[in-house]
């Protein structure tokens, strides 16, 4: 695929002697794919849009779009000039103007016949051509996101940065405009890079991930990628729930607490092992294997549509996922089983 913006080497620290934000920081977006670059609250993802935007300078590193350097320590593009569409967390629209005129504002310099054709051609795209002429405050939530990305998409740029545009919408209207949004990215063949700590949006959002820490980047993969083969423990709970099991590898297999688990690769000497609760079965404890360790589940989470457990064995606490149907209660003894292979974790 061609890389549309690539990231070498990127650090910037707001002081000289503080830790950098961003730490030598390399990852690229294709043409016309969605990108999404999620961590914790601190981690450096927002720095990192700031620094493609334009709004910061980096450090040392270089940024570059379609192979263009426009930021380096010695080269800055104003972000006027970067071709380089933002939808801002808060929409950011202008009260006082319509929604047409919100979504020409940024084509100035174009007559305004043409920009408020254009306006229209983008709203079309969106499906608010009927809202043209209400205020921003007229608006639900999901229609003025809907606006902001049209005000983005208008100038035609190269790349639109999505900033936690979705965490201000409730969670049933944040699903259903996620997915038109998406739909719309894809429609218009636009490469778009989304920020956020929402790990179910960037998952269900993106064709790729990063996750970021600390400054640096974690991992970078495909959405179901990351979530089965994590690389650090950070990675594996950061995705979601998992049990983090120490055991002892020799090639495909390792002895662990709860017995021998088959590997996802092979490993030798002490290792750690990540099993997703729906990776691992029940059975009861009369039915299991003789000499194996019995656990009793001491927590039952009714969900609809499937249930999780805790299980206790020895003072440790694993997690069990299972559909609605599992008969088993609290206070029941039980044997666990790996029905994947368990995840050799590094670092």
């Amino acid at each position: 695929m061609n890389s549309l913006l690539s990231l070498h080497n990127v650090t910037k620290n707001f002081a000289p002697l503080s830790a950098p934000v961003v730490d030598d920081v390399n990852f690229e977006v294709n043409a016309g794919e969605i990108f999404a670059l999620l961590g914790p609250s601190g981690c450096g993802k927002t720095t990192t849009l700031r620094l493609i935007a334009g709004f910061e300078r980096v450090n040392s590193g270089e940024i570059r779009l379609e192979g263009k350097c426009i930021e380096s320590q010695s080269i800055h593009a104003p972000p006027e000039t970067r071709e380089i569409g933002l939808v801002f967390q808060n929409y950011a629209l202008f009260p006082h103007l319509n929604v047409l005129d919100n979504v020409a504002f940024g084509l100035k310099r174009l007559p305004q016949k043409v920009r408020l054709d254009r306006g229209l051609e983008v709203l079309e795209m969106v499906g608010l051509a009927e809202f043209r002429d209400r205020r921003p405050h007229d608006l639900s939530g999901g229609e003025q996101q809907r606006v902001a990305l049209a005000r983005s998409i208008a100038p035609s740029p190269k790349l639109i940065l999505l900033d936690e545009p979705f965490s201000n919408l409730d969670a049933g209207l944040r699903q259903s405009t996620r997915k038109e949004v998406r739909e719309l990215l894809k429609d218009a063949g636009m490469t778009a890079m989304l920020v956020t700590h929402d790990r179910e949006e960037a998952l269900s959002f993106a064709d790729r991930v990063a996750i970021m820490e600390n400054g640096g980047l974690e991992q970078t993969g495909a959405p179901e990628a990351m979530y089965n083969r994590p690389k650090t423990p950070f990675v594996a709970e950061f995705l979601g729930k998992t049990n983090l099991i120490p055991g002892d590898a020799r090639g495909d297999c390792a002895e662990t607490r709860l017995g021998r688990f088959k590997l996802d690769c092979h490993a030798q000497g002490k290792v750690m092992l990540s099993i997703r609760p729906e990776h691992l079965e029940m059975i009861h404890a009369t039915a299991g294997e003789k000499n194996a360790k019995l656990g009793k589940i001491v927590e039952r989470e009714f969900k609809g549509h499937d249930l999780t457990y805790r299980v206790q064995i020895e003072g440790e606490d694993y997690f069990v996922q299972t559909d609605y149907r599992c008969p088993y209660q609290i206070g029941d003894w039980v044997q666990l089983k790996a029905v994947e292979p368990g995840v050799v974790l590094g670092g």
